[in-house]
């Protein structure tokens, strides 16, 4: 059985949302790259959009651009993939709580902590009381999102599954995590992509997802999975953070003669940034065209039938194929 993409959107720090792959690219600013921010009003009323952390704002103005774009009013499923959640509202009910001596902290940012925060309130705004899961496995969170909505979808439970990653990155969170190196010279970021996962046939095929539980990776036989060869694949989107990430010298080898895409330096490195990867990917089919802005080596060809999306921080590894229909 076949799975597609009917829609998708994406956040960030690059003009992505409700459009294509930009031709311009906003450089980053003392070390990190935050969202634009779009116009919320359009998919959020003022009322609750003043009670919104950035990160619920973000996930669900991305979530109902993508079910508008696939006309789509109730899911048959929501699944979000969050790495960190709601650091900000996380950050400000502690900071109340050590201020105020641990008495009587606004319990509206203890609600606004959990994880599941962005999946619930998809479900209120939609009156959505179908499946409804959140997933938190650091950076492979979205990928095993994508996993579930996969699941479901092949074990016919579901049509039609809305499937996302997002984080956020709040000045105590950027500040914390420099002081302690976590990234090394990776430059931090924010955002989310969201999709629509369907039996219906689109112009985008979710061909294979893959989470690596290993030290190493090797690609070639991982593509044998899929029926896949090197020479098949037309593009090759890498989670590369630096000009000379080691991680990723493997891949850059075996496909060497492979036009290859970047996205991490211009959007950020974050738990669920392979969301704005399989993004990318699936633009890059849509519109058969990379602009040249967003390769590291190579040039646009044209044609895109087979991309592949690889993930890797820390050893924590991802492997996701989409192609065309």
């Amino acid at each position: 059985m076949k799975l597609y993409i009917k829609s998708s959107d994406c956040i960030s720090a690059q003009a992505t949302f409700e459009s294509g792959l930009p031709e311009e690219i906003n450089q980053a600013e003392e070390g990190r790259l935050n969202c634009l921010k779009p116009e919320y009003k359009k998919y959020i009323s003022p009322k609750l959009l003043r009670r919104m952390s950035p990160i619920i704002r973000n996930g669900v103005s991305c979530s109902l651009s993508a079910l508008k774009a696939a006309n789509i009013d109730v899911p048959d499923a929501i699944i979000v993939g969050t790495a960190l959640g709601c650091l900000k509202d996380t950050a400000s009910f502690l900071t109340q709580l050590i201020e105020g001596n641990e008495e009587l902290p606004n319990p509206t940012h203890f609600i606004q902590s959990t994880h599941n925060t962005i999946a619930g309130q998809l479900a209120l705004l939609l009156k959505c009381t179908n499946y409804n899961f959140t997933f938190s496995q650091m950076h492979n969170s979205f990928e095993c999102a994508l996993l579930d909505a996969q699941l479901m979808l092949l074990d016919k439970q579901a049509n039609n599954v809305l499937v996302g990653g997002v984080d956020e990155l709040p000045d105590v969170s950027y500040e914390l995590t420099k002081d302690l190196d976590c990234y090394k010279k990776a430059t931090l970021g924010e955002g989310g992509g969201f999709f629509v996962v369907s039996h219906e046939a689109a112009e985008v095929e979710l061909k294979g997802i893959k989470i690596i539980n290993s030290e190493t990776c090797d690609i070639v036989e991982e593509l044998k999975h899929f029926n896949l060869g090197v020479e098949d694949i037309d593009a090759v989107v890498g989670g590369d953070q630096v000009e000379n990430d080691s991680t990723y010298t493997q891949v850059h080898e075996t496909f060497c003669n492979t036009p290859y895409v970047w996205y991490k330096p211009f959007v950020g490195e974050f738990g669920t940034a392979s969301s704005v990867a399989l993004w990318v990917a699936t633009k890059a089919i849509e519109e058969q065209c990379i602009p040249q802005c967003w390769m590291k080596s190579g040039k646009d060809s044209g044609t895109y039938n087979n991309i592949l999306v690889y993930n890797n921080v820390g050893g924590e590894q991802s492997i996701m194929i989409l192609s065309k229909n």
